[in-house]
Parts: C-alpha cells; sequence; structure tokens
C-alpha cells in the first residue's frame, strides 16, 4: 500500500488553482456533479417549486407587467436564491461522500454512497438543515404561499437570512466534509473523543481571516456564475425559438436550474478547501509519505489499524484493499501539470483507501 500515491497531488494550492482542480474533477468524476449531487438537490428542487411557483404563475397571469409583477419577481428571485444558498450543504453531502472516497481510491458505486450518507441522516439534519437555518426558512414559506408582498419579510428579512448564513459558513465551511468524511459526532461524554465541535475549533480557527476572504471570493465568483449560466440558457433558448424573454419557463426552469448548477460547483471547491485546509495546518502530504516509506520497509501490517490523519487524535484509519486498483489515465497535459501522472517515477500503481472515523 503507497500511502503516497493518490488520485490528486497532496500539496498547498492558492484558490486559482483549487478552481482549476475543481474543474478537472467535475471532468474526471461527473457522476459526483450530476447524479450524485442531483439526487441530493432533487427533493429540495420540487419543495421550492411548490413553495415559490405561485409568485411566477401570477407574474405570467397579469396582462402587463406592473408594479405588482416586479415586486413578485424580486421576491421570487430573492428567496430563491436563499434557499439555494442554504439548502446546498445538505444537498451536496452524496457529492461530497463521492468524491472524498473517489480521490483517495475506487470509485465508489452510488449505491453505496447513498447507504453510508443516509446513517448520517440525523447529524446532517440538524447541524447543516436546522442550526444552518435550512429546514426552519423552508417551513416559514410554508406559511407564506399565496400571500401578498411585505416589505420587510419579503425583501428585508431574505437579505438578514443571507448575511446571517454568510457569517456562520465563512467561520466554519468545513462542518460538512468533518460531518460526512470524518464521521465526528456531535457530542461525547469522553474527553478523548473528538467531536464536531473541537475538530471544527482546530481546523477553522488558525485559518480564519484566510477562510473569510476564500469565502468572499467564491461566493462573488458564483455570482457572477449564476448570471452567466442562467443567460446562456437564454441565449440558447433564443437562438433556438428567437424567445428572448423573462417568461413563466425562465423563472420556474432555468433560473432555479442556474443555481443549482452553480451550486454544485461550490460543493467540489469547497471539499479541495477543506483538503487544502488540512495539508496547510496538519503536514498531510508528509504524514502520508512517511507512512508509505514505513509500509514500503516494514509491510502492510505495519501500519494496519494505525490513524492516518496528522492530528494524531485518532480520526482516520487505514485499511487494506482486497484488490489494488490500476492507475488512471490522464487525457490531457493541462490534467497532468495538476493531478498526479501515471508516469511519475515516484508514484506507485495502488491507489490509496481510506476510511474515515472519529
Amino acid at each position: 500500500m503507497q500511502l503516497d500515491r493518490t488520485h490528486i497531488a497532496i500539496r498547498v494550492r492558492s484558490l486559482s488553482e483549487i478552481g482549476d482542480l475543481a474543474l478537472l474533477m467535475i471532468r474526471r468524476y461527473p457522476v459526483a456533479v450530476t447524479r450524485a449531487f442531483f439526487a441530493g438537490a432533487l427533493p429540495w428542487i420540487v419543495i421550492n417549486a411548490v413553495l415559490l411557483s405561485f409568485l411566477p404563475l401570477r407574474i405570467a397571469a397579469d396582462e402587463f407587467f406592473t408594479e405588482d409583477s416586479m415586486s413578485d419577481l424580486i421576491r421570487y428571485s430573492s428567496w430563491m436564491m436563499v434557499l439555494v444558498v442554504l439548502q446546498t450543504p445538505l444537498a451536496g453531502a452524496f457529492s461530497t461522500y463521492y468524491l472524498g472516497q473517489a480521490v483517495f481510491e475506487q470509485k465508489p458505486t452510488l449505491r453505496h454512497t447513498f447507504a453510508e450518507v443516509w446513517k448520517l441522516r440525523w447529524p446532517l439534519l440538524w447541524v447543516l438543515g436546522f442550526k444552518r437555518l435550512a429546514i426552519p426558512t423552508t417551513l416559514f414559506l410554508l406559511f407564506r404561499i399565496d400571500t401578498d408582498a411585505d416589505v420587510f419579510v419579503d425583501f428585508m428579512l431574505p437579505w438578514m437570512i443571507v448575511i446571517l448564513a454568510a457569517v456562520i459558513r465563512s467561520n466554519r465551511p468545513f462542518v460538512p466534509e468533518m460531518l460526512v468524511l470524518e464521521r465526528c459526532p456531535l457530542r461525547s461524554t469522553s474527553p478523548h473523543v473528538i467531536t464536531l465541535g473541537r475538530r471544527s475549533k482546530g481546523l477553522h480557527s488558525p485559518m480564519a481571516s484566510e477562510l473569510g476572504g476564500r469565502f468572499l471570493t467564491v461566493a462573488g465568483t458564483s455570482l457572477v456564475l449564476v448570471g452567466s449560466v442562467y443567460y446562456s440558457m437564454i441565449w440558447m433558448r433564443g437562438i433556438a425559438s428567437s424567445n428572448w424573454s423573462t417568461d413563466l419557463v425562465a423563472m420556474v426552469i432555468f433560473f432555479p436550474l442556474a443555481l443549482w448548477i452553480v451550486a454544485a460547483f461550490s460543493v467540489v471547491v469547497r471539499l479541495l478547501g477543506y483538503l487544502d485546509a488540512r495539508i496547510r495546518l496538519e503536514g498531510w502530504e508528509v504524514e502520508l509519505a512517511i507512512r508509505a516509506e514505513a509500509i514500503r520497509q516494514f509491510g502492510e501490517d505495519a501500519m494496519t489499524g494505525q490513524n492516518i490523519s496528522s492530528r494524531g487524535q485518532g480520526s482516520a484509519q487505514t485499511k487494506t484493499p482486497s484488490q489494488t486498483p490500476a492507475p488512471s489515465t490522464q487525457s490531457s497535459e493541462t490534467e497532468e501539470a495538476i493531478l498526479v501522472p501515471d508516469n511519475d517515477p515516484d508514484a506507485s500503481a495502488a491507489s490509496v483507501e481510506i476510511e474515515v472515523r472519529p
């Protein structure tokens, strides 16, 4: 077992490099951002449509575009963006687990991915659903169906929720990875167990300022990408049918779809940012190299049952795969510059299989 042979190069990266690598990972693991992500997002897509579709329907029913129509349009777009922002971490749990396993071992099956994430449903619902306001906001809008616009509730409250969520998530962005990949428990009576609070403080506090800056940069870039994807859909339809208007189809289908496509990309960027934080703070690449050399010298049994994480507190364990997966081939020189090249003389043909546990 060569722990220093992974599907991506384990090294420190800048935010721009993380963005480039995210695009390459989307190409290499398209299942993670199509079937895996949208399997988690589909329930939320349906719920959001039920909660907010009365607004575009009311706009389409107006004979002329009036001030009330503009009010409904702003109300619809504001609440839709708020819901997608709040629901993305919970919707991306399947995608996070899939990529977390695929980066270090063979590609997992979707059935296995769903089964493993389902075991964590209650911690995910409590932390990412309730404490991060996704479920409370959704329940609140349930009582606002088919109601008239209110200045505070429909125009000020959405931005207050976004600001509150941004403050929380900019300080603790990697909580989904800690729940899904590291399996950190929410609480424990033992002082030696790494709970979610202890792990989050240990990983986030040393990089608080940098994580805040990265969050603002990614948020601004995501907003631009949403506009790009949305107007690309409008342009494609306009070329095909000469319909360039912001009609019912554009509001009900194109706008939410653009939001969720960018949300899927943001999940990949967040996962890579989590790996980068561990490398910066825990010297993860050095730990993998040392343990890989120990296995080469003393055999795979020498490292069985020991921690793979450089935290030294027992958050991850190594296991031996039954078969050695074949190395993946690179399809372009650009990808080889970021991902681990297959012809690297220091790299082994065996990939890493890591099972993350609390």
